[in-house]
């Protein structure tokens, strides 16, 4: 029971914790992400016409969408540089969801005066850029409508000045590359004047991504790629889902190993219950009575014991949530994240019945096979 008990106990509060760490990135992606990415199939850039954005507005699911314009560019601070990933958008957007990734400094992207860059946290680290710093940030990139000079390199590309104002943070991929910054200076640099490389959609609050992407695929047609947040983010979504899955069948590994413990004991109570067989037996016992009797002791044990480690586990992340008992230094959030899913609940309830009733057959079998002899 014990072997049981620490195991699912285990389980749960591991699983738990993957969960809350999942949120925690999820609802970060969820700020930087949008819902649904527009994009054009086979180019680089479009432009955004009255046709296309009439053909947006008419869809009920869109809360509002905005132009962006992504591209890799050079940027240098002081003495570093770096290949980085420039987002110009709006600056009229709504920044609520934006503003929560900030950690340092602010969301500014500047006036007509003066530009403004937030940057990622991993970039602003390699460039020992701070907001606020006093030196000009250099953004050049090569130019498309020059050829290469030999003599003067600078003459072939496109450089914009900036500064930095906040630093903000989502995952590692975005963080070591990215910086937003106003969509007239993006163009102003690329030289894309009134192009954009994607358009990026918010939808109302409890609308359904996929059926709102399969109206814009019917509306727009099959020139554009469009992908939700969860295709966007793939690869990462995958990553969450084996490393709990592999989790899993480690700890289920453990509970397996445990269920020896039962293995041997119920062996043990074959051999000592012999006499106890042969009498049931002669009394008229059958064969399947008698299985079902010593698969029901390994069963009742293993649920005895795992679900006293569930409900010690359920407490724990419970008052975890409440209390925080367990807390992080240098990290994005004050305690460990944990959220208890029921369906973890159950996936272990029935690993321990599955491993309960497995280990349990070979006794039983072996007890049902005891001949009557055995009363003697």
């Amino acid at each position: 029971m014990l072997g049981f008990g620490v195991g699912s106990f285990a389980m749960i509060i591991v699983l738990s914790t993957f969960n809350g760490f999942e949120n925690i990135v999820e609802g970060m992606i969820n700020n930087y992400d949008p819902d649904i990415k527009i994009t054009a199939k086979g180019k680089k850039t479009f432009v955004l016409d009255s046709q296309i954005s009439n053909q947006l507005n008419k869809l009920e699911e869109i809360a509002y969408f905005t132009p962006v314009l992504e591209e890799k560019v050079v940027i240098k601070y002081d003495q570093h540089q770096e290949i980085a990933r420039i987002k110009g958008i709006e600056p009229n957007t709504p920044h609520g969801t934006l503003d929560s990734l900030v950690v340092l400094g602010e969301f500014y992207l500047g006036d007509s005066l003066k530009n403004f860059g937030v940057f990622g946290a991993g970039l602003a680290q390699k460039l020992n850029l701070f907001p606020g710093s006093p030196e000009l940030v250099t953004v050049f990139v090569p130019r498309r409508d020059v050829e290469y000079n030999a003599i003067n390199p600078s003459a072939s590309l496109s450089t914009q000045y900036l500064r930095s104002s906040g630093t903000f943070m989502v995952h590692e991929e975005v963080d070591n590359e990215v910086f937003i910054t106003c969509l007239d200076f993006a163009q102003k640099l690329l030289l894309y004047p009134n192009s954009i490389s994607a358009l990026e959609l918010n939808l109302k609050a409890e609308e359904d991504p996929i059926k709102a992407k399969e109206k814009l695929i019917e509306s727009l047609g099959g020139q554009w790629e469009i992908k939700t947040r969860r295709e966007l983010n793939e690869v990462l979504y995958k990553i969450f889902s084996s490393e709990k899955w592999f989790t899993y069948a480690i700890l289920s590994l453990v509970l397996f190993i445990s269920s020896f413990n039962i293995f041997g004991s119920l062996i043990m109570l074959v051999i000592d219950k012999k006499k106890d067989i042969g009498v049931l037996k002669s009394m008229g016992a059958e064969d399947g009575t008698l299985f079902r009797v010593f698969l029901w002791q390994g069963i009742y044990i293993s649920l005895i014991g795992g679900g006293i480690g569930i409900l010690c586990s359920i407490l724990l992340v419970w008052s975890q949530q409440f209390f925080e008992w367990f807390s992080m230094e240098n990290a994005i959030v004050s305690a460990y994240p944990v959220e208890l899913l029921w369906s973890d609940i159950l996936l272990t309830i029935l690993t321990i019945v599955f491993l309960g009733t497995t280990i349990s057959l070979y006794p039983a079998s072996k007890a049902s096979k005891t001949h009557i002899k055995a009363i003697n």
